[in-house]
């Protein structure tokens, strides 16, 4: 499925992904169809993200030819951002599937406002303390021992905006909004109470960049979490692995 709204999906993600890469001195690289950095990335980022359908494919695949043969002593991932690569021959396994989702840009519900509005992370202490609490909720038992994901220079770029959620009975969360492509991207959706976070992340981003579009895109319960919060999706992704070789 390609219509305007996956595509423009998709070329936020890529915008979205160059900027994390960007904060870590790893330069990307934006081509037709696809964005792609050849020096790594940082921890659940792609090397590379295709940014057009099936059309693009036969360029898209002989870049990812290219790029997994200049080193195969790491792992490579791709974000087939229109699920319709086939990159079995590559050696590439799928790791996730996906769907992409949009909703509306949303005002503030003054019906049901939060006693703690979101907030807006704004010097380098707080985005570490946001960092923290995120890599916990996913799992991390040892936070402080990672290497950082989110580099302090995203706090100076004025289309990204780390958002901190605090509910009234010690529940927290947040997430992360990124204005491109005539979209704002929601990513990195974390908290003990995700109907209301959802909520809250969507009436910040109608505060914050007002009158677009929100785009992300999720998988499992947390799909249907966003969906109850107001999204509806518009098309599947699939993200590829190839090991490094052994």
């Amino acid at each position: 499925m390609t219509g305007p709204q996956l595509v423009l999906a998709a070329r936020n993600n890529a915008i979205w992904c160059d900027a994390i890469c960007r904060a870590h001195e790893l330069p990307g690289e934006f081509h037709d169809g696809y964005w792609l950095t050849r020096r790594g990335t940082p921890r659940f980022y792609p090397d590379v993200v295709t940014t057009a359908g099936a059309e693009a494919a036969p360029a898209q695949i002989a870049a990812i030819t290219d790029l997994v043969h200049s080193n195969r002593q790491r792992d490579w991932f791709v974000k087939d951002s229109f699920n319709c690569l086939r990159l079995e021959t590559l050696g590439f396994r799928p790791l996730l599937d996906a769907e992409w989702i949009v909703a509306s840009s949303a005002g503030p519900d003054t019906a049901s406002q939060p006693a703690q509005p979101p907030a807006v992370v704004r010097d380098e202490a707080a985005l570490r303390a946001w960092e923290l609490s995120w890599a916990r909720a996913g799992g991390a038992t040892a936070p402080d021992a990672l290497p950082r994901v989110f580099k302090p220079a995203l706090l100076a770029d004025a289309d990204i905006r780390f958002v901190s959620i605090q509910g009234e009975r010690a529940d927290s969360g947040g997430g992360i909004l990124n204005r491109g492509a005539g979209v704002v991207g929601v990513s990195n959706v974390f908290g003990t109470r995700l109907d209301r976070v959802w909520r809250d992340l969507i009436t910040c981003a109608g505060e914050t960049f007002p009158g677009l579009p929100l785009i992300g895109y999720e998988h499992g319960d947390d799909l249907s979490v966003a969906k109850a919060a107001g999204f509806a999706p518009i098309g599947t992704l699939r993200i590829w692995r190839l090991g490094r070789a052994h």
